[in-house]
C-alpha cells in the first residue's frame, strides 16, 4: 500500500498590539492580544513517520512572526504609525531591539512591511485574524507546503483558511 500525504502540525504564539483604523468601536483603540497561530503542513511520510521536522518549520515561521512579537501593528495610512515612530526615535527606543537577542529580519511585502528596530509591522489590510491567514501563508508558502492556517487572537476571535 503507497502510503498517503500527512500533517505536521506547528504552533506559534506571539503577542501584539493593534487597532482598527476608522472602526466604529472599542477595537478603534490601541490595544493588545495573545495571538496564536497554527500551520499545518503536508508531505509524503519521511522514514519516522512524519512530514516535516516541526522544529524546522517552527524556525521557518518565527522568521516571519519574530516581526509580529510585542510589535505594534498599524494599516497603511493610520495617522498613529508616523506617531509612534517618531516617539521612538526621540526616546531613543529605535533601535533598542537588539538587546534582546538579535532583531528580526525586516519584512517588504505587498500585504505587510516591517521595522524590527522598532516593533512595529504595517499592514496593507486591517489586522484581522482572516488576514493574519492571508498574510502568514504568503509569507511562508514558499518554505512550507501549508494546507491550512488556523489564526486566534482570544477566546473569541479566530480564523481559518485552507489551502
Amino acid at each position: 500500500m503507497k502510503n498517503q500525504n500527512c500533517r505536521s502540525i506547528v504552533n506559534l504564539d506571539f503577542q501584539y498590539a493593534h487597532r482598527f483604523m476608522n472602526y466604529n468601536g472599542e477595537a478603534s483603540y490601541l490595544h493588545g492580544h495573545s495571538g496564536l497561530l497554527t500551520l499545518e503542513i503536508e508531505g509524503e511520510p519521511n522514514e519516522h513517520g512524519y512530514s516535516h521536522a516541526c522544529k524546522e518549520a517552527y524556525k521557518a515561521a518565527w522568521a516571519v512572526a519574530d516581526n509580529f512579537h510585542h510589535a505594534t501593528l498599524f494599516q497603511e495610512g493610520d495617522p498613529l504609525l508616523d506617531l509612534v515612530l517618531t516617539g521612538y526615535e526621540k526616546t531613543g527606543m529605535k533601535g533598542t531591539t537588539k538587546r534582546f537577542g538579535p532583531p528580526a529580519k525586516a519584512i517588504k511585502h505587498d500585504l505587510v512591511r516591517s521595522y524590527p528596530e522598532s516593533r512595529v509591522a504595517v499592514t496593507k489590510k486591517p489586522s484581522t485574524c482572516e488576514n493574519f491567514c492571508e498574510m502568514f501563508y504568503e509569507l511562508l508558502k514558499d518554505q512550507l507546503n501549508i494546507k491550512k492556517i488556523t489564526f486566534r487572537s482570544s477566546s473569541l476571535n479566530a480564523a481559518t483558511r485552507n489551502y
